[in-house]
C-alpha cells in the first residue's frame, strides 16, 4: 500500500522538527534532577529524539479466512507485521509531543490448479494496515539507564484487501485485453477494497539508553479504530451492504532504536 508508506514518511519528517527543537539542555526545567546513564539532565531520558522500530499486531477475521480457503490458500496466523517511526521534543516536567507513522502486513500465497484445464495459477491474499497522527508521552521515570514512560497516537489510518491471481508470464497487451471487448474469465486479474478510519493507540514503553544519544526501546499497546464491515471502497464507489469483517482492535507491540539527545 503505497499511499500508506509515503504518509509514514511524511509524518516522520513533520515530526522530526519536533525532537530537534529540544536537543538542548533545559536547564530552566528543576524539578527534574535525574541522570541518564552518564550525562545529567533536567528530566528522564532525551531532551528530543527520533526513532525507527519494527512492530507487529494482531488481527482477526473470519471472512478472510474463509476468502484464503476457497482461493485454495493457507489462512493467515493471525499478526501483521511491519514497520514505523516517530519524532518526539520534550517541553518540559517529563512530558513529549511530536507525530509519527506505520505500515502492517499480513499475506498469504501458493499454486492453484485447475483440475479441469490443468493450468497453474499464482494466488495471493493480502491485507495491510497503516496510518499515523499526532503523539503525546509522558515518561519521567529514570531508573540508571532505563527510562519508563506512558503516550498515546491520535490520527487515521486505512486498511487494504488485495485478491492476486496471475499466470506468471503475461504481456502488457494480455493484461490490456481483459478489460476490451465483451467481459470474459480473465487469467491475470487484481482487486482491491479499502477504507479509512481514525484511531488512537495508547502505549506504554521502556527505553534502555545503550549510550547518551542512542537507546533499545519496547513497546506494548492497543489498537483502537472505527474500521467495520460497513464502509469499505473498491475504488472511488461504496461496497453495496457489508464488506469483510476485520477485527484490528487488538493488542501490538514494538522494539526499535532511538537517537536524540
Amino acid at each position: 500500500m503505497r499511499w500508506m508508506t509515503n504518509l509514514m514518511l511524511v509524518l516522520i519528517l513533520l515530526a522530526l522538527p519536533a525532537a530537534g527543537f529540544a536537543l538542548q539542555d533545559d536547564d530552566t526545567d528543576k524539578d527534574y534532577e535525574w541522570k541518564t546513564w552518564k550525562t545529567r539532565r533536567s528530566h528522564a531520558g532525551f531532551n528530543g529524539h527520533g526513532a525507527f522500530y519494527y512492530m507487529g499486531q494482531t488481527f482477526e477475521s473470519s471472512a478472510l479466512d474463509q476468502l484464503a480457503t476457497d482461493m485454495g490458500l493457507d489462512t493467515f496466523d493471525g499478526v501483521m507485521m511491519g514497520w514505523g517511526g516517530y519524532g518526539l521534543g520534550h517541553i518540559g516536567n517529563g512530558w513529549r509531543i511530536g507525530g509519527g507513522g506505520f505500515g502492517l502486513e499480513a499475506r498469504t500465497s501458493g499454486l492453484y490448479t485447475d483440475t479441469g484445464t490443468n493450468e497453474t495459477y499464482n494466488r495471493e491474499l493480502l491485507m495491510t494496515l497503516g496510518g499515523g497522527g499526532f503523539m503525546v508521552e509522558y515518561s519521567p521515570w529514570m531508573i540508571g539507564p532505563i527510562n519508563f514512560g506512558v503516550g498515546g497516537l491520535i490520527g487515521g489510518g486505512g486498511a487494504m484487501i488485495e485478491m492476486r491471481q496471475d499466470t506468471g508470464a503475461f504481456t502488457w497487451d494480455q493484461l490490456g485485453n481483459q478489460y476490451t471487448g465483451a467481459p470474459s474469465s480473465a487469467e491475470n486479474v487484481s482487486t482491491d477494497i479499502m477504507q479509512g478510519f481514525f484511531m488512537v493507540r495508547p502505549y506504554a514503553t521502556i527505553r534502555v539508553h545503550v549510550l547518551d544519544w542512542m537507546a533499545v526501546e519496547g513497546v506494548a499497546g492497543y489498537h483502537l479504530s472505527t474500521l467495520s464491515d460497513q464502509n469499505w471502497y473498491f475504488g472511488e464507489k461504496q461496497l453495496s451492504g457489508k464488506g469483510p469483517e476485520l477485527d484490528v482492535n487488538r493488542p501490538y507491540f514494538r522494539v526499535g532504536i532511538a537517537f536524540g539527545g
